[in-house]
């Protein structure tokens, strides 16, 4: 059996041990399983395109919030959005490339939001009807660093301090005057490290990603408060959305690739060689536009980008890395605006079912933990500014082998391909043979076959290299690999 390798799109055809197209899948240790399409899961859409999504956790449940440029709302029990804004609204652009994303953060009961446009915002879960000024404060990023809140990039009293770091009182969201009383300060990263990018908490320390640069942020007490301690240089979060985080590590888009870093110190270079090339030769335009999530159920990360072929001003595009077993995939055929790990609502009756459609054809059985209320998993908008999830029916998925040769040295033809496919009823397989006879030549794709009554698809493709696309339809568990049976052409 040939079995599918590694996405490898940025090394060359010949002598790649991995595969160039795994498309619509999820990495496993051995081969890959389905992708699950996006399902609209509220009847009705946010009033515009969606620019920020946060999942809320409390002894009571879980519940998400949302922004868009003029309004942030909370999600009832019916997975519809409600308007939960200040009075007037919002100020933040509706132009593409002048808008900036929400920030949330969670700060005890309190819910904290800024866009950077507006003051910093907070909404009491259980308490307040609408959010509300939390300080005459912008600031661009927001996250709690063991017992502060803690923002970056701000406007205070019309003047921007691109490269400040602020903090509030320890645990007071609601004081943010310098002092050793109450701890409360700021810190500027000054030097050439561009802008503030991101801020990600931490319970004893916190992450600082500028454009070109990297801080540890932690606390030390009076009278500094914090330390700043410079992780990496030349390294930063080149797209803003880019950042994730899961538990102790933090995955992003630098300035010439992706990177990994653990437990706020090991930096890891984890697309080279791989997809980072692809992904940049890849990406079409809107490098803001870039949103991430981390999905732990399937110990994935997932970029949402604009890349070849998109026609509207919605993402196209998913770049997939599994960090558990440091393998690639990608995603396509679906338009999103916005990505983002999230809860859901329970559904607790089989009537709360209905905005997924017809019982007879849920896209996951009863039983499936999709419907269980504080399942954080992969979610977003879509095109329609409706949230939803990855649940649906799975993606028609494609994947190559590494190119091989049937016979060392010689022309082969190709007589048998049995695709290793654990599918379902509905599941159809086709195999398609890609050949060239010289590393000189360009390839070319043969016809596509559909598998027979035995699982096989018989082939009578002769070249010297060999590559056979596996293409799945419907519902299926994993794809392995291949079996061929191959026949060395004769030579004199």
């Amino acid at each position: 059996m040939i079995e599918f390798g590694d996405l490898q799109a940025d090394l060359p055809t010949y002598q790649n041990s991995g595969a160039l197209v795994v498309d619509n899948v999820l990495p496993l240790a051995k081969g890959y399983k389905s992708l699950a399409g996006f399902q609209a899961l509220s009847g009705t859409g946010l009033t515009g395109s969606a620019v920020g999504l946060f999942t809320s956790f409390s002894a009571s449940g879980s519940t998400n919030y949302a922004g868009d440029a003029t309004k942030l709302y909370q999600m009832d029990s019916s997975l519809v959005f409600q308007d939960k804004s200040k009075s007037g609204g919002y100020n933040n652009s509706t132009t593409e490339n002048a808008r900036d994303f929400w920030a949330f953060t969670q700060f005890g009961s309190n819910i904290i939001a800024t866009n950077f446009a507006d003051n910093i915002q907070k909404f009491e879960e259980g308490v307040d009807s609408a959010f509300s000024d939390l300080v005459s404060l912008k600031a661009k990023y927001i996250a709690v660093i063991r017992d502060f809140v803690v923002a970056g990039y701000t406007t205070e009293s019309s003047t921007t301090y691109n490269q400040r770091v602020k903090w509030s009182g320890i645990n007071n969201s609601s004081t943010w005057t310098p002092s050793q009383a109450t701890q409360s300060g700021f810190q500027d990263i000054v030097g050439s490290h561009g802008n503030i990018q991101a801020i990600v908490g931490g319970e004893s320390a916190g992450v600082i990603f500028m454009e070109k640069a990297i801080y540890r942020m932690e606390y030390v007490g009076t009278p500094l408060i914090f330390q700043f301690n410079k992780i990496a240089d030349n390294i930063g979060a080149f797209a803003p959305k880019s950042v994730a985080s899961y538990g102790n590590m933090v995955f992003f888009l630098a300035q010439d690739g992706f990177y990994k870093l653990t437990g706020g110190q090991q930096l890891t270079p984890i697309g080279n060689g791989k997809v980072d090339n692809f992904f940049f030769d890849d990406l079409s335009s809107n490098l803001d536009g870039i949103t991430s999530a981390v999905d732990p159920n399937n110990s994935i990360v997932v970029w949402s980008y604009r890349g070849s072929g998109a026609t509207g001003t919605t993402n196209n595009k998913l770049l997939i890395y599994n960090y558990a077993v440091d393998k690639w995939s990608t995603g396509s055929g679906q338009d999103l605006e916005f990505i983002a790990s999230a809860s859901q609502e329970a559904f607790t009756t089989l009537e709360s079912l209905d905005v997924l459609g017809d019982l007879d054809n849920l896209p996951r059985s009863l039983d499936s933990y999709f419907y269980r209320e504080g399942i954080v998993g992969l979610a977003g908008f879509n095109s329609d500014n409706k949230f939803g999830k990855f649940i649906a029916n799975s993606l028609s998925a494609t994947v190559d082998t590494t190119e091989f040769e049937g016979a060392d040295g010689k022309r082969s033809t190709l007589i048998n391909c049995r695709p290793i496919v654990d599918g379902t009823t509905n599941t159809s397989v086709t195999v398609t043979p890609i050949t060239r006879q010289s590393q000189l030549d360009t390839t070319t794709n043969g016809t596509a076959v559909s598998t027979n009554d035995t699982g096989t698809c018989p082939l009578r493709s002769t070249s010297r290299y060999h590559r056979i696309r596996v293409n799945v339809t419907g519902n299926f568990n994993t794809m392995s690999g291949v079996d061929i049976e191959a026949r060395p052409e004769g030579g004199r």
